[in-house]
């Protein structure tokens, strides 16, 4: 048997219990799949993040996700709450306040990420790949709202359902957002037959005065009936947005904040900026801060 120190995190936010928790594994050097596998599914949270050394030249360390399930390429709030704990306990030369910059290996490729770290806060930013075009989805509208439990009349008129490996659905009022029941069953399998990775269902209503958009996000079929708070979706949703022309741009630049998570009581938010270069979205970035709950260690087998 040997030893893991682990850490629970909640992310995209500084109060306990709300935003979206994660496992982090601060060092993973020595673990294999099937062990990082096992601990994801004994953590059974949304998402655990190992951290490991590099072997890409090009970066300065590598993250690997796990849901209970399956590893996944990316995923935004592990991103946070594994670079939040770093900075925590003073690791990759964070020791300081000040701001750090990586390059961050992933199999979504190498990212760009900031920390920012004070004597009170670490805030965490990461670029995202930005999609290169969607595909139109509404001809699958009558399944969409049967499997969502939706009218075709909360779906909102003015914007199409997109798609990349995530599925785009506008509705037109909060509480639609709320009331949503999905048949977890059919959603799985619709998934699975249309590769998808997850399925944001979303309105440009909101709670907070400040936030552009409220949005909730299910992937049934990676071991996740319901994410708290998503970041790495917003790579394509804010493309998504500014080309319906639902950000303001000012000097080639565009910012909103999104809402997710408070129909679970686990409220959570997300701050999204873009780069616009001649009408395109040349890079997006989220950041947020996290909390860590609570360090432990893990035994697990030495036999994978």
């Amino acid at each position: 048997m040997k030893s893991v120190k682990i850490k629970h995190v909640d992310a995209f936010t500084k109060t306990p219990f709300e935003g979206n928790p994660a496992c982090v594994v601060n060092v993973a050097n020595g673990l294999d799949e099937k062990q990082m596998q096992f601990i994801a599914k004994e953590m059974n949270l949304s998402e655990t993040a190992f951290i490991l050394p590099p072997t890409n030249t090009n970066a300065d360390l590598q993250l690997r996700w796990f849901t209970p399930t399956i590893e996944v390429p990316l995923c935004g709030h592990a991103t946070v709450a594994a670079f939040h704990s770093l900075a925590e306990d003073g690791l990759y030369g964070m020791e300081q306040a000040g701001n750090y910059k990586f390059r961050l290996e992933t199999k979504s490729g190498v990212l760009p990420i900031e920390v920012i770290k004070t004597d009170d806060n670490i805030e965490v930013k990461i670029g995202l790949v930005v999609p290169e075009k969607f595909d139109r989805f509404s001809q699958y509208k009558l399944d969409i709202v049967r499997i969502l439990n939706l009218n075709l009349s909360d779906l909102e008129p003015k914007m199409l359902i997109l798609r990349t490996n995530y599925l785009f659905i506008p509705v037109r009022r909060l509480h639609v957002l709320y009331g949503l029941h999905p048949n977890y069953f059919a959603l799985t399998n619709f998934m699975n037959q249309k590769n998808l990775q997850g399925v944001c269902v979303f309105t440009r209503e909101t709670i907070d005065r400040d936030s552009s958009i409220h949005l909730r996000f299910f992937a049934p079929n990676e071991g996740i009936l319901e994410d708290p708070v998503t970041g790495s979706v917003h790579g394509a949703l804010a493309v998504y947005l500014y080309e319906n022309g639902l950000i303001q741009i000012k000097e080639g630049i565009g910012t909103y904040k999104a809402e997710q998570g408070d129909s679970l009581g686990r409220k959570g938010r997300v701050n999204v900026s873009l780069k616009i270069e001649e009408n395109k979205v040349e890079s997006v970035y989220i950041s947020g801060s996290a909390i860590t709950i609570f360090g432990a260690e893990m035994l697990i087998s030495d036999k994978s």
